[in-house]
């Protein structure tokens, strides 16, 4: 909790999640959204400012048909809430050793994949060594999380991402081969004449496929069906309604009744997907992130024993 003389002069108690509900509804302007970004409900979120605005004995938001905008005030609180909240995370970073005492709480984003086969390896000897550090999971889809990074939403995220085009420090943790995967013996010849399933992820894989398709077949890859889960996609293959493309073997590699074949490129060379981790350079002052950062890059990602 921060103590400090607010408006007019008035003794203000804030906690540290009161600064972040303005911070977040600072940057997306819009009640529901910073409703879904701290997993509260809408009323939940409309009794928190509230009390908020009753704290400080102002008006922080007007509220009319077409939304809530900040008053003078609110724009005033708004613009010190990110600072009061970064001041607070290096007074937390200061107090942490960096040691296996280290404690504090991690906002992680992660994949949908991710969070069912790689997650929980990677937590388990993660928590095991820093059992004081908690971790909040966010999932979205990987262009989400990004920008989740750069707005500050969350510390930091893997990511299946053309992370060159983000100003984000990176760290490439695995590259997996796309495959299409089929629920009986096949060849690529034969792909133009079976539906394709398609899994839909990120934009970028989406258009790396389409972009392989259309070099090695003359036909357009039209999707049958558009699915938004690995594991449904994979059921859909199982019963024989089509094949699908991915880019992680866990979906597929325990599975004796479906069949893979490897993807290349004209060249010949191996269609790979990267996995980045992705974070703000400033984050790396804060013990928490950096201490994650290498110890997952001394795990080695691409060796993790999938959880399928």
């Amino acid at each position: 909790m921060l103590v400090f003389f607010g408006l007019r002069g008035r003794v203000v108690k804030m906690r540290d999640f009161d600064w972040e509900v303005i911070a977040v509804l600072s940057k997306t302007r819009n009640i529901t959204k910073t409703a879904n970004l701290l997993f509260l409900s809408q009323p939940a979120l409309t009794k928190r400012i509230q009390a908020i605005e009753e704290e400080l004995g102002a008006q922080l938001l007007v509220r009319g048909r077409r939304g809530s905008k900040f008053t003078l005030e609110g724009e005033r609180i708004a613009q010190k809430a990110e600072r009061v909240i970064e001041a607070i995370r290096e007074a937390k970073g200061c107090i942490n050793v960096r040691d296996e005492n280290m404690g504090g709480t991690l906002r992680l984003g992660v994949p949908y994949s991710y969070v069912r086969y790689v997650m929980p390896a990677l937590l388990a000897e993660y928590t095991a060594k820093y059992p004081n550090v908690k971790i909040e999971i966010i999932t979205a889809l990987s262009d989400e999380l990004a920008r989740s990074v750069e707005d500050g939403m969350i510390d930091i995220c893997f990511a299946r991402y053309n992370a060159e085009d983000s100003y984000l420090q990176r760290h490439l943790v695995s590259e997996d081969q796309f495959c299409a995967v089929y629920n009986h013996p096949f060849d690529m010849a034969e792909l133009p004449n079976i539906p394709y399933i398609e899994y839909n992820t990120n934009h970028i894989t989406t258009n790396t496929i389409f972009r392989w398709w259309n070099d090695h077949y003359s036909t357009e890859l039209r999707p049958r069906f558009r699915v938004y889960t690995g594991d449904c996609c994979v059921s859909m293959i199982r019963y024989g309604l089509g094949f699908g493309i991915f880019t992680d073997s866990k979906y597929f590699s325990y599975d004796s009744k479906l069949y893979a074949l490897p993807l290349t490129d004209m060249e010949g060379n191996k269609l790979m997907r990267k996995t980045w981790l992705m974070y703000k350079k400033e984050m790396l002052n804060h013990p928490i992130v950096s201490t994650f950062i290498d110890f997952t890059i001394d795990m080695d990602m691409s060796n993790i024993k999938l959880n399928g």
